[in-house]
C-alpha cells in the first residue's frame, strides 16, 4: 500500500501513511527536508544539532514543526541515534538528557517520539488496542542487529501489546536502486541470521540492500501480519530534491519522522 502524495501543514511538507491514519488515537508524519531554516547544505529543514548546522537554525526548524502540528517544543522527544539495538521506553517524569538509543516507545499522549534519517529507515508503530507507539531508526547496521523486532518485543514486554494488533509504516530511505554494499555486508546479515538473506539484489556484478524487505521480514518475525505493515516512499537518494541523503550527498542535514498518541 503506498503513502499518500505529499501533504503540507504550515509550510512543512510531508508523507503520512493511510494505515496509520486509518487506527485511532495518533498523529504521525514523515517529514521532507523543505521548509526550514537553514542553509546549504542543510537545507531546509533539518532537525539535527550534530551535524555541523548552526544550532540557531535547527531550533529554528524545531519551533516551525512545533507551530505547523501544534506540538510544544517540550513534548519533542527524538533520542541520540548510535546504530545500535538500544530500545528506549519514554515514561512519566521530564527527562534531563536524550539517551543514546535507536528506537523509543511511549504510552504517554501529547508526547511526539521520533528518529532523524538521511538514507536509513524510519519505522513507525502503533498499537491502537494498548495506547502505545514507537519510533524506530534502522540503518544497515540496527536491521542486521534487529531493531525492529526487537521494538516489538519490547512493546509486548513493557505495554502487554499483541503483534497482531501492531500496525507498522516504514517511511522514506534509500532503495535497492541506490544502495550499493560490499560482500562484507551479505556475510554480515547471513552470520546473524543463520540463513541466506533474501533482501539483496545482484545486479551488475554490485551487490544492493534492499532495507524495506529485511525490516519487513524482522517484523513479521516478530508476529505482526504482513497486511499491517506499509512500505512505501520514494528512495532519499533518487528523490535528494525533497529528501536529505548522506550516501548521495555526504555533508547534509536529517529528517523527522514521528508519531504522537493524540
Amino acid at each position: 500500500m503506498p503513502m499518500t502524495g505529499l501533504a503540507e501543514k504550515g509550510g512543512i511538507k510531508f508523507f503520512s501513511s493511510p494505515l496509520l491514519e486509518r487506527a485511532p488515537g495518533a498523529v504521525h508524519g514523515f517529514l521532507t527536508r523543505t521548509g526550514g531554516a537553514s542553509s546549504p547544505p542543510f537545507s531546509s529543514l533539518n532537525f539535527s544539532s550534530r551535524v555541523g548546522d548552526d544550532p540557531g537554525r535547527v531550533r529554528q526548524n524545531r519551533e516551525a514543526f512545533s507551530r505547523a502540528f501544534g506540538i510544544p517544543g517540550e513534548k519533542i522527544f527524538t533520542p541520540v541515534q548510535v546504530h545500535g539495538e538500544s530500545v528506549f521506553v519514554l515514561e512519566g517524569g521530564g527527562i534531563k538528557e536524550a539517551p543514546e538509543a535507536d528506537a523509543v516507545l511511549t504510552a504517554q499522549k501529547g508526547v511526539a517520539i521520533g528518529v532523524l534519517t538521511a538514507d536509513c529507515l524510519p519505522v513507525l508503530l502503533l498499537d491502537p488496542v494498548k495506547g502505545a507507539a514507537g519510533a524506530v531508526h534502522a540503518g544497515r547496521m540496527g536491521t542486521a542487529l534487529g531493531i525492529s523486532g526487537k521494538a516489538v518485543g519490547e512493546m509486548r514486554t513493557r505495554f502487554g501489546s499483541s503483534p497482531r494488533d501492531i500496525v507498522a509504516a516504514i517511511g522514506p530511505h534509500i532503495g535497492p536502486c541506490c544502495y550499493s554494499v560490499g560482500t562484507e555486508v551479505y556475510r554480515e546479515f547471513e552470520r546473524g541470521l543463520g540463513v541466506e538473506p533474501d533482501f539483496f539484489v545482484e545486479r551488475d556484478g554490485m551487490l544492493y540492500l534492499d532495507l524495506a524487505m529485511a525490516n519487513v521480514e524482522a517484523l513479521v518475525s516478530a508476529g505482526l501480519h504482513e497486511s499491517g505493515i506499509e512500505t512505501a516512499g520514494p528512495c532519499t537518494s533518487c528523490r535528494s530534491d525533497i529528501f536529505f541523503s548522506y550516501r548521495k550527498e555526504k555533508e547534509t542535514g536529517r529528517q523527522l519522522s514521528f508519531i504522537m498518541l493524540a
